[in-house]
């Protein structure tokens, strides 16, 4: 496939990445409000309702920013080629994925060995502990395993798949071409509706059982199989209009189904008070239906956005620049907030809405600083190329200002010359 000229960006496509973005800062502060949740910092208080919200978007969210991510990708390759590409991409996503899980990621696992165990240790005992024992850290004689990724699993999995699939585009380019073909002709009509349904439905059914969802780069089987397949979808249909005018024709009908499925799916899951995936893995039911709601709710979101979200503006471009930088540093932030602000005892409403003003103000001052710190800024995700920001113009010209001032000579003044 040979790299053709650029086309202008998909406006719907990054309202939507700001909106999914922008929307995991709630779901996550959301998580420390359900029993079931995994994270390490959790509040004091509990709400069932909140429980049943999350599951509104989690079935989808993290596809769909696959699915637009493949998009991007596509659009990448036709200006820059596969090897440009691999290049251009590890740039973007390798240098704040290593400082995460060194500087970031950490952070969250100290937080938990804190809030849930009395962890003792300073901050640099951990850290020198973590990096010299295999991410397994000993207190009071028990063995805690830290995550490696957290959050940035996406990150990483990412990167992976951009690789493979560059590898792919250079050397069996004919073989991308043809999927391409092939899955346009499949996704005319309906088909659009049923064909990635029954893909979603067999990996529920068969390997979501045996492996879960890991969130580990090595042995995440069934989420590979999922996000890789969203990731290569996104790819191949992100030129063709044809498709693109079936979400839009399939969108009511989409929408129907998603909110029909979870609304089932959370009446199970309400019903059994446990964490819905585990309450899953024993009704066949639930497995039918978590699907129906994934590509449901996607279909229905991609439609609605493509005929809704058609408004370019200067925030737009603003904000689709920084949301990398809000989602590497938003759960770290909320981690810190919610360990500080906790001991308060504040209503639930109070502190919700501090934890969450809060770590939008950190996100929004952090990018920001990463704007300002020129190539340096790639480790907080801050994108290249753009120019830096109006307070840090200013800050350099008040700065250098004097300085010139104090350099030239004055008028009428012969300069000094040695």
């Amino acid at each position: 496939m040979a790299a053709s000229e650029p086309t202008n960006r998909r406006t719907d496509l990054d309202w939507l990445r700001v909106l999914l973005f922008g929307g995991l800062i709630v779901y996550h502060l959301g998580l420390m409000y359900a029993a079931w949740s995994p994270l390490a910092v959790k509040s004091t208080h509990r709400g069932g309702w909140v429980e049943i919200a999350l599951l509104t978007t989690h079935p989808w969210r993290m596809c769909l920013l696959f699915l637009i991510s493949g998009v991007a990708t596509r659009y990448a390759f036709d200006k820059l080629g596969a090897s440009k590409l691999f290049v251009s991409r590890s740039i973007q996503l390798l240098p704040p994925l290593l400082f995460g899980l060194a500087f970031i990621v950490p952070i969250q696992g100290y937080l938990g060995l804190v809030d849930n165990f009395g962890y003792a240790k300073g901050y640099v005992a951990f850290l020198a502990e973590l990096f010299t024992s295999n991410h397994k850290v000993v207190f009071e004689g028990r063995r805690y395993v830290i995550p490696i990724y957290a959050h940035l699993w996406f990150v990483a999995y990412l990167w992976t798949y951009v690789v493979a699939l560059a590898l792919a585009l250079r050397f069996a380019p004919r073989l991308i071409a043809a999927a391409q073909a092939r899955l346009e002709r499949a996704m005319s009509g309906v088909g659009l509706l049923m064909w990635p349904l029954a893909l979603l439905l067999v990996f529920r059914f068969t390997l979501f059982p045996i492996f879960s969802v890991t969130l580990e780069l090595t042995d995440d089987w069934y989420n590979h199989a999922v996000s890789l397949s969203m990731f290569l979808f996104g790819f191949l249909v992100a030129r063709s209009d044809k498709v693109w005018d079936g979400f839009v024709a399939l969108r009511w009908p989409a929408l129907i189904l998603a909110v029909a499925s979870f609304a089932a799916y959370g009446a199970m899951a309400w019903a059994k008070q446990g964490s819905p995936e585990f309450v899953e893995q024993s009704n066949p039911v639930m497995h039918l239906l978590y699907p129906v709601e994934r590509w449901g709710a996607i279909v229905a979101v991609l439609g609605f956005a493509r005929s809704a979200l058609t408004w370019d503006c200067k925030a737009l471009g603003y904000l689709n620049g920084g949301m990398f930088t809000y989602y590497i540093v938003h759960q770290p932030a909320l981690f810190i907030l919610m360990h500080r602000i906790k001991p308060l005892a504040l209503h639930p409403g109070l502190e919700f809405s501090l934890v969450l003003a809060g770590a939008v103000a950190v996100c929004a001052l952090s990018y920001e600083v990463a704007r300002g710190l020129g190539g340096l800024g790639l480790v907080l995700g801050a994108p290249r190329g753009r120019p830096a920001p109006g307070w840090l113009q200013a800050v350099r010209g008040a700065v250098l200002k004097p300085v010139r001032n104090r350099a030239a000579p004055l008028e009428g003044e012969m300069p000094s010359v040695g």
